[in-house]
């Protein structure tokens, strides 16, 4: 080895990896280069009141005294509070969607299981079922359970509200039928 090649250590990735961090860190993370370490902790605070926010109630809500509205208000007007709190709310939504899509897709696969077992459970009765016990309202008891079933395992019953399509077959279950 020469003595112009380097050798990497684990303080020189540690800088790197570091440097690459704060790089990647957004407009609400990071203190600006002239923004004061007090004029950063404020912001955060600001930052932290929600879509609701103002520098009069965070003041208050933090126990500010009101003689500092003046250095606030000119930090949040040259260190663009407002710009950066509008990033992290934008941020912040983006993530509480990411969560609840992610929650979804989590409750609809447990759903599916519950009714692949239920579907395996029915099958398993469908099958000890004698026809010649079976009377009309118990069949069409089963077809409409069927049919419920299917509407929701293929979110049709969302779309309830809509008329049928041309060709589609519409099947209407009514009391006054019982029995007939």
């Amino acid at each position: 080895m020469g003595e112009k090649d380097t050798v990497e250590t684990s303080a020189n990735i540690n800088s790197e990896l570091n440097s690459e961090k704060t790089e990647a860190l957004q407009s609400w993370e990071k203190r600006l280069s002239s923004e004061p370490p007090k004029a950063f902790k404020a912001f955060c605070l600001f930052r932290a009141m929600g879509y609701k926010r103002s520098i009069k109630a965070c003041m208050e809500m933090n126990g500010i005294e009101p003689k500092k509205y003046g250095s606030w208000a000119r930090y949040a007007r040259l260190y663009r509070w407002n710009e950066r709190a509008a990033a992290y709310d934008e941020y912040i939504a983006k993530e509480t969607e990411r969560e609840l899509l992610a929650e979804r897709v989590e409750r609809r696969k447990r759903q599916m299981e519950m009714l692949n077992g239920f579907d395996e459970l029915v099958a398993k009765r469908l099958k000890t079922l004698e026809p010649e016990k079976l009377d009309a309202d118990g069949a069409m008891d089963l077809l409409e359970r069927s049919a419920k079933l299917d509407s929701f395992i293929t979110g049709a019953d969302k779309e309830a509200g809509k008329a049928p399509v041309q060709g589609e077959l519409a099947i209407s279950f009514v009391d006054s039928f019982k029995g007939v």
